[in-house]
């Protein structure tokens, strides 16, 4: 079974901040949709956007466990996974902050906020490490 599953990805500083960001947008998701809300347009956009990113993580969580990146070398994965959190963050930060301001001080649905805001967080720091793994990736000829 050790030809199939590549699980050092998941053992290092990027696989362990997408399995949290892919928890936490759950959570959020879950928070949401398990109580009436008032305002449909931010809660329906916050929706959409935490199982959108909750898929497309898991997706790109699969692919790197079964060594797609390894296979498919034509994509640059550090890249792919640099676009992949910068959306996220736009996307959740704003569903989650547009969602905060809409709450009505009903807990669940601040607590769903604070998850979105701790996932946008999980986002920028996943950002930052793609960045520093994709920058040292350069040939060394080339000028910086």
């Amino acid at each position: 079974m050790m030809g199939v599953l590549f699980l050092e990805y998941l053992l290092s500083k990027q696989g362990i901040l997408k399995v949290a960001q892919l928890v936490i947008v759950l959570v959020a998701f879950i928070c949401v949709r398990s109580t009436w809300y008032n305002s449909f347009y931010a809660y329906g956009f916050f929706e959409a956007v935490t199982l959108g990113y909750s898929i497309t993580v898991a997706v790109f969580l699969i692919l790197t466990v079964f060594g797609v990146p390894k296979r498919a070398s034509f994509v640059n994965w550090k890249i792919a996974e640099f676009v992949l959190d910068t959306l996220g963050f736009i996307f959740i930060s704003t569903g989650s902050i547009v969602a905060a301001v809409k709450t009505y001080e009903t807990p669940i649905l601040v607590a769903a906020s604070v998850c979105g805001l701790l996932a946008s967080y999980l986002s920028v720091v996943s950002v930052i490490l793609s960045f520093v793994a994709a920058r040292h990736l350069q040939p060394a000829d080339t000028p910086v």
